[in-house]
């Protein structure tokens, strides 16, 4: 099964599904000498709030009007606002990033120094009861606008145990730390990632292992190796597949990751290279790095550094580990604002962390740091209902083969004139013995990044009026089955993507309707399918 994501733009809910096995990407042998768990298939969806394209939380005072005066921006707060600011739950604490929208081209990240006095462009204060202080990058006088204003109301809570995301490819995404699981030290958690970790809990080479319930999970982004073996995932999603740089996948023509996954507090997460510059799309890319750094003494209570399970060495409790402001691009959260391929007009988003001089070693924390930028709503029992080991057919045996879909012929591209009819056609069987089946086909209005359903669409093949707006439009159709029995152990099977071309005109018959030709795609009704986020 593919990992599938539907997006309700009215609800802004997200619904993501897997049966939490690496597809297409294969999985190591387990049990093993270090991990007593076998892989299970898992039924596994979780709904949450979408904030993709956006900063998190916004925060409402009485007033939003600023003032500049020289390089000094003022916002009016009132005593409610003040009690509000300073002593909500959570408070807004110094050395919090915050993003402020003023409306004029002026979308600036800023960090908050509490009561102190600064005068560093990009920082600001609480000047006096009534006004907070906000050093700007350019000079002005007599300047005024109104202002949106993001916090961290809802942020900063402690990363969860357990399953904090989901990554592309259907695999759930677990938390840095591996709690108690392996002994560690009292008050202590172990790190369960990294290229070495102290504690060895049975990965296999592409970084993953199933926990207790035999949910197969990833802690760090070793993952990416195997995702980009062979362009492995460029065969799986066309989101991977219509585009790469040098080679690589993963990653935009002009260089940016691509997203390799979402985190369940609804911000998306992008592989390791992002923009130099946040805001300038054509600033280049590199590696985004890490603001967190071993301790040079250690935590209270913790053992000394060393090198055995008496004195673990610096690194391999989570307790280790400590943020230090602007040593990175990412902040306390392991992400950072900016512009992104997918949004042009600026996104929060969380980016893997790997040692800039060799993009095979990842460095803590990994994927998500040990804080959220906003509360993750975690899927119960971290999504786990297990459905029997993988390959079982789901039907408690019978002593014959499960049953398994296959595709006889894929559909193939169309080039037609405006105003005629384009088709595409799948054929399918189910081997070893044929049943019924039923079809699904969606369209891709960007390229193949995002995918909706075709309201009706739902038999073997799909004809369109071709109109020019149309050429790129791509289809694939979804296959389930059999019919009204144990479903087979790849349903459903998603066909190869078909692209449509249209030459000349429409015939007259050219139409705007449902038309989205800039970052946004077609909609059929109020959801969206996403394939593979």
């Amino acid at each position: 099964m593919a990992a599938t994501a539907t997006y309700n733009s009215a609800t802004k809910a997200l619904s993501v599904s897997s049966d939490a096995l690496p597809t297409p990407v294969s999985y190591g042998t387990f049990p093993n000498s270090e991990n007593p768990n076998t892989v299970q298939v898992h039924d596994w969806d979780h709904t949450f709030e979408y904030r993709g394209g956006t900063f998190g939380t916004t925060r409402q005072f009485e007033d939003n009007t600023w003032t500049q005066d020289g390089f000094i921006r003022s916002i009016n707060i009132s005593v409610n606002d003040l009690t509000n600011f300073t002593g909500g739950s959570p408070n807004i604490a110094p050395g919090d990033h915050i993003m402020i929208d003023f409306g004029d081209n002026k979308k600036q990240k800023f960090i908050f120094r509490g009561t102190i006095f600064t005068s560093i462009a990009g920082e600001f204060w609480l000047a006096t009861d009534s006004r907070l202080d906000i050093i700007m990058a350019d000079s002005g006088t007599g300047q005024n606008g109104t202002y949106t204003f993001y916090d961290q109301r809802n942020g900063r809570t402690t990363t969860p145990l357990g399953a904090i995301g989901m990554s592309a490819n259907g695999v759930a995404i677990f938390n840095p730390s591996a709690g108690t699981g392996g002994n560690p030290p009292s008050g202590f958690s172990w790190v369960a990632g990294g290229d070495a970790p102290f504690v060895d809990f049975g990965e296999d080479s592409c970084g993953g292992h199933p926990q207790e319930q035999g949910m197969y999970h990833y802690h760090d982004p070793d993952f990416l190796e195997c995702w980009k073996a062979n362009s492995t995932m460029a065969s799986y999603n066309d989101y991977y597949g219509s585009t790469q740089y040098n080679g690589n996948n993963i990653r935009h023509p002009d260089g940016h990751s691509k997203m390799i996954g979402i985190s369940f507090d609804g911000f998306p997460i992008y592989g390791p290279y992002g923009y130099s510059t946040p805001w300038n799309s054509l600033s280049g890319t590199r590696v985004m790095t890490t603001s967190y750094s071993v301790k040079a003494t250690e935590a209270p209570g913790r053992p000394d550094y060393g090198n055995d399970q008496d004195n673990p060495p610096a690194g391999t409790l989570m307790e280790d580990w400590e943020y230090v402001e602007a040593t990175g691009d990412l902040d306390s959260f392991n992400g950072r604002f900016g512009v992104t391929p997918e949004y042009a007009n600026g996104t929060y988003a969380y980016f893997v962390t790997v040692d800039p001089l060799n993009t095979d070693n990842v460095k803590f924390p990994f994927i998500i740091g040990p804080l959220t930028r906003e509360t993750i709503t975690a899927p119960a029992n971290n999504g786990a209902d297990p459905q029997g080991p993988p390959g079982g057919g789901g039907d408690g045996g019978g002593g014959g083969p499960a049953p398994t879909l296959q595709i006889g012929a894929q559909p193939q591209n169309v080039t037609v004139n405006g105003g005629e009819t384009a088709t595409f056609t799948v054929t399918s069987q189910i081997i070893p013995e044929n049943g019924p089946m039923a079809y699904q086909w969606y369209k891709s209005t960007d390229g193949g990044y995002a995918y909706a359903a075709v309201t009706g669409a739902t038999t073997n093949s799909i004809s369109v009026t071709a109109l020019q707006y149309m050429t790129g439009y791509r289809y694939r159709c979804r296959i389930t089955g059999p019919v009204g029995a144990p479903p087979a152990e790849n349903s459903p099977l998603d066909s190869n993507a078909a692209i449509l071309t249209v030459t000349g005109g429409d015939g007259g018959g050219s139409s705007t309707a449902n038309r989205f030709d800039s970052t946004a795609s077609g909609f059929d009704s109020t959801q969206q399918t996403f394939d593979g986020t």
